[in-house]
Protein backbone atom coordinates (compact mmCIF):
# COMPACT_ATOMS: atom_id res chain seq x y z
CA UNK A 1 0.00 0.00 0.00
CA UNK A 2 1.01 3.64 -0.63
CA UNK A 3 2.17 6.12 1.49
CA UNK A 4 2.53 9.70 1.00
CA UNK A 5 5.45 11.84 2.96
CA UNK A 6 5.55 15.43 2.93
CA UNK A 7 8.66 17.50 4.46
CA UNK A 8 10.87 20.32 4.13
CA UNK A 9 14.31 20.30 3.70
CA UNK A 10 17.32 23.46 3.80
CA UNK A 11 19.55 24.04 1.50
CA UNK A 12 22.51 26.29 1.11
CA UNK A 13 20.31 28.81 -1.41
CA UNK A 14 19.16 31.51 -0.90
CA UNK A 15 15.74 32.30 -0.25
CA UNK A 16 14.93 34.75 -3.57
CA UNK A 17 13.97 32.98 -6.47
CA UNK A 18 15.97 34.38 -9.79
CA UNK A 19 14.85 32.87 -12.76
CA UNK A 20 17.79 32.28 -15.79
CA UNK A 21 18.34 34.82 -17.92
CA UNK A 22 17.29 32.59 -21.07
CA UNK A 23 14.13 31.86 -18.93
CA UNK A 24 13.25 35.25 -18.55
CA UNK A 25 13.43 36.19 -21.92
CA UNK A 26 11.14 32.86 -22.99
CA UNK A 27 8.66 33.67 -20.97
CA UNK A 28 8.03 36.64 -23.22
CA UNK A 29 5.87 33.73 -25.16
CA UNK A 30 2.82 33.41 -23.56
CA UNK A 31 2.74 29.87 -21.51
CA UNK A 32 -0.60 28.31 -22.44
CA UNK A 33 -2.00 26.91 -18.60
CA UNK A 34 -3.80 23.80 -20.48
CA UNK A 35 -1.61 23.05 -22.96
CA UNK A 36 0.52 23.90 -26.35
CA UNK A 37 -0.60 23.42 -29.33
CA UNK A 38 1.16 20.95 -31.98
CA UNK A 39 4.23 22.12 -33.67
CA UNK A 40 6.37 21.31 -35.85
CA UNK A 41 9.77 22.51 -33.87
CA UNK A 42 8.65 19.60 -31.07
CA UNK A 43 8.03 16.67 -33.16
CA UNK A 44 10.82 14.28 -32.84
CA UNK A 45 13.79 16.93 -33.47
CA UNK A 46 17.22 17.12 -32.37
CA UNK A 47 18.96 20.23 -32.73
CA UNK A 48 22.11 21.91 -30.81
CA UNK A 49 19.59 22.51 -28.18
CA UNK A 50 19.23 19.10 -27.51
CA UNK A 51 22.58 18.56 -28.01
CA UNK A 52 24.00 21.02 -25.53
CA UNK A 53 21.18 18.94 -22.79
CA UNK A 54 22.42 15.43 -23.84
CA UNK A 55 25.68 17.04 -22.89
CA UNK A 56 24.99 18.12 -19.70
CA UNK A 57 23.35 14.99 -18.67
CA UNK A 58 26.20 12.89 -19.29
CA UNK A 59 28.15 14.89 -17.24
CA UNK A 60 25.75 15.01 -14.80
CA UNK A 61 25.38 10.89 -14.75
CA UNK A 62 29.59 10.92 -14.55
CA UNK A 63 28.83 12.90 -11.14
CA UNK A 64 26.05 10.85 -10.16
CA UNK A 65 27.54 7.32 -10.62
CA UNK A 66 31.23 7.82 -11.82
CA UNK A 67 31.40 3.92 -11.81
CA UNK A 68 29.37 3.10 -14.37
CA UNK A 69 29.05 3.84 -18.07
CA UNK A 70 25.80 4.02 -20.57
CA UNK A 71 24.05 3.28 -23.74
CA UNK A 72 22.50 6.50 -25.14
CA UNK A 73 19.65 4.51 -26.79
CA UNK A 74 18.19 7.58 -27.34
CA UNK A 75 19.48 11.14 -27.94
CA UNK A 76 18.05 14.22 -26.14
CA UNK A 77 15.25 15.06 -28.56
CA UNK A 78 12.32 17.19 -28.80
CA UNK A 79 8.58 15.72 -28.09
CA UNK A 80 5.39 16.01 -27.19
CA UNK A 81 2.79 14.09 -25.03
CA UNK A 82 -0.70 14.24 -25.84
CA UNK A 83 -3.17 13.46 -24.07
CA UNK A 84 -6.83 13.21 -24.05
CA UNK A 85 -9.28 15.21 -21.37
CA UNK A 86 -13.37 14.98 -20.36
CA UNK A 87 -13.60 16.99 -23.55
CA UNK A 88 -11.72 14.89 -25.91
CA UNK A 89 -8.87 17.94 -26.73
CA UNK A 90 -5.72 16.80 -26.76
CA UNK A 91 -3.37 19.61 -24.92
CA UNK A 92 0.14 18.86 -25.62
CA UNK A 93 3.13 19.00 -22.84
CA UNK A 94 6.54 19.99 -24.48
CA UNK A 95 9.96 18.25 -23.75
CA UNK A 96 13.65 16.85 -24.41
CA UNK A 97 13.67 13.27 -23.23
CA UNK A 98 16.70 11.20 -23.65
CA UNK A 99 16.76 7.29 -23.01
CA UNK A 100 19.73 5.25 -21.51
CA UNK A 101 20.81 1.33 -20.36
CA UNK A 102 23.15 0.89 -17.83
CA UNK A 103 26.26 -1.29 -19.20
CA UNK A 104 27.06 -2.68 -15.34
CA UNK A 105 23.52 -2.89 -14.61
CA UNK A 106 21.36 -3.48 -17.29
CA UNK A 107 18.43 -1.31 -16.06
CA UNK A 108 17.22 1.28 -18.00
CA UNK A 109 16.15 5.09 -17.33
CA UNK A 110 14.41 7.92 -19.21
CA UNK A 111 15.55 11.65 -18.94
CA UNK A 112 13.05 14.51 -19.44
CA UNK A 113 12.72 18.31 -19.22
CA UNK A 114 9.45 20.03 -19.18
CA UNK A 115 8.93 23.47 -20.38
CA UNK A 116 5.82 24.45 -18.83
CA UNK A 117 2.22 24.42 -20.39
CA UNK A 118 -0.48 21.82 -19.37
CA UNK A 119 1.22 20.06 -16.16
CA UNK A 120 -0.18 20.43 -12.66
CA UNK A 121 2.39 20.28 -10.20
CA UNK A 122 3.10 17.34 -7.76
CA UNK A 123 1.72 13.52 -7.61
CA UNK A 124 -1.69 12.65 -8.17
CA UNK A 125 -2.83 10.03 -5.85
CA UNK A 126 -4.76 7.55 -7.84
CA UNK A 127 -4.57 4.94 -5.29
CA UNK A 128 -8.68 5.08 -4.63
CA UNK A 129 -9.27 3.91 -8.53
CA UNK A 130 -9.34 7.74 -9.53
CA UNK A 131 -8.80 8.15 -13.36
CA UNK A 132 -5.29 9.60 -14.75
CA UNK A 133 -5.44 13.14 -15.06
CA UNK A 134 -2.04 13.21 -17.24
CA UNK A 135 -1.75 16.77 -17.00
CA UNK A 136 0.31 15.69 -13.60
CA UNK A 137 3.55 13.77 -14.56
CA UNK A 138 3.02 11.51 -11.59
CA UNK A 139 0.98 9.64 -10.24
CA UNK A 140 0.74 7.49 -7.19
CA UNK A 141 -1.20 4.21 -7.33
CA UNK A 142 -1.71 0.95 -5.14
CA UNK A 143 1.60 -0.82 -6.03
CA UNK A 144 3.80 1.74 -5.27
CA UNK A 145 5.29 1.33 -2.07
CA UNK A 146 6.53 5.01 -1.20
CA UNK A 147 4.94 8.14 -2.82
CA UNK A 148 6.24 11.39 -1.67
CA UNK A 149 6.98 15.05 -2.05
CA UNK A 150 9.46 17.94 -0.44
CA UNK A 151 10.04 21.37 -1.23
CA UNK A 152 13.33 23.34 -0.78
CA UNK A 153 14.07 26.52 0.20
CA UNK A 154 14.22 28.00 -3.37
CA UNK A 155 10.64 26.77 -4.00
CA UNK A 156 11.60 23.85 -6.32
CA UNK A 157 9.44 20.99 -4.81
CA UNK A 158 10.86 17.57 -5.21
CA UNK A 159 8.38 14.40 -5.56
CA UNK A 160 8.84 10.56 -6.12
CA UNK A 161 7.14 7.17 -6.57
CA UNK A 162 8.85 3.86 -6.22
CA UNK A 163 7.00 0.00 -6.52
CA UNK A 164 10.57 -0.99 -5.81
CA UNK A 165 11.01 -2.28 -9.60
CA UNK A 166 11.69 1.28 -10.55
CA UNK A 167 12.02 4.87 -8.93
CA UNK A 168 10.13 7.93 -10.60
CA UNK A 169 11.66 11.41 -9.78
CA UNK A 170 10.16 15.53 -10.78
CA UNK A 171 11.65 18.78 -9.92
CA UNK A 172 9.33 21.12 -10.30
CA UNK A 173 11.07 24.52 -10.66
CA UNK A 174 9.44 27.61 -9.34
CA UNK A 175 10.17 29.17 -13.75
CA UNK A 176 7.40 26.27 -14.07
CA UNK A 177 9.93 23.83 -16.07
CA UNK A 178 10.01 20.33 -14.47
CA UNK A 179 12.77 17.74 -14.91
CA UNK A 180 11.92 14.21 -14.47
CA UNK A 181 13.68 10.88 -14.33
CA UNK A 182 12.32 7.26 -14.69
CA UNK A 183 15.11 4.76 -13.61
CA UNK A 184 14.01 0.94 -13.76
CA UNK A 185 15.04 -2.84 -14.04
CA UNK A 186 14.62 -3.92 -17.85
CA UNK A 187 14.97 -7.90 -16.29
CA UNK A 188 14.35 -9.68 -13.06
CA UNK A 189 16.61 -8.50 -10.01
CA UNK A 190 16.90 -5.57 -7.62
CA UNK A 191 17.41 -2.11 -8.45
CA UNK A 192 20.94 -0.92 -7.97
CA UNK A 193 19.99 2.60 -7.13
CA UNK A 194 18.18 4.10 -4.36
CA UNK A 195 15.63 6.36 -4.28
CA UNK A 196 17.36 9.10 -3.11
CA UNK A 197 19.48 8.92 -5.61
CA UNK A 198 16.92 9.20 -8.24
CA UNK A 199 15.66 12.20 -6.04
CA UNK A 200 19.24 14.29 -6.45
CA UNK A 201 19.85 13.24 -9.85
CA UNK A 202 16.77 14.93 -10.58
CA UNK A 203 16.94 17.68 -8.72
CA UNK A 204 20.44 19.00 -10.47
CA UNK A 205 19.27 18.55 -13.60
CA UNK A 206 19.16 21.88 -15.75
CA UNK A 207 16.37 22.60 -17.62
CA UNK A 208 17.75 25.87 -19.03
CA UNK A 209 18.00 23.68 -22.68
CA UNK A 210 14.62 23.83 -22.99
CA UNK A 211 14.17 27.36 -22.30
CA UNK A 212 16.50 27.86 -24.97
CA UNK A 213 14.44 26.03 -27.54
CA UNK A 214 11.38 27.87 -26.51
CA UNK A 215 13.50 31.45 -27.22
CA UNK A 216 14.62 30.18 -30.45
CA UNK A 217 10.82 29.21 -31.75
CA UNK A 218 9.86 32.50 -30.73
CA UNK A 219 12.76 34.36 -32.55
CA UNK A 220 12.71 32.50 -35.74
Amino acid sequence: MSSFKRGAVVVASAAAVFLPATAASAQDTEIPADGWEYSEQWDFVQDDYTAEANAQIDELLGEHFADWTYDNSLPTTRLQNYFIDGQNETPVQRKFRTDYYVDQTGEGFEVALYLPGGITNGIQDVTGGDDFDMHYLLHCGADDIECGETELEDGTVLAWTTDGESVEAAAFHPDGSVATVWWGLMDEGELEVTTDQIVDLAADLDTEPVWKALEADSAS
